[in-house]
């Protein structure tokens, strides 16, 4: 890992994750300990064993807080169907 990458993920740990609510945190965590990977709401929903009404409004905060952003758009690996893929900012 590089030392930008790591200053980046000490940056989440230290200064981010403290200010989120704990349904937020739990979210990014998933983001932040698979960070070379994308997600979509259900493939989290299945990954945080949580209802999508539960997963769907964290991403939506974390994403008006700069913390998500779009990735793609591509076939959801639980669903099949198209989806928008999430990744850390």
């Amino acid at each position: 890992m590089s030392q930008v990458q790591q200053t980046s993920l000490d940056v989440y740990y230290n200064k981010v994750l403290p200010n989120l609510m704990r349904r937020q945190r739990e979210v990014l965590r998933v983001f932040i300990d698979n960070q070379y990977r994308d997600f979509t709401n259900m493939e989290l929903s299945v990954y945080l064993r949580w209802s999508i009404n539960r997963v769907t409004p964290r991403v939506l905060e974390l994403r008006n807080k700069g913390l998500l952003v779009k990735y793609c758009r591509r076939r959801c690996g639980v669903t099949k169907n198209m989806a928008l893929a999430w990744r850390l900012a």
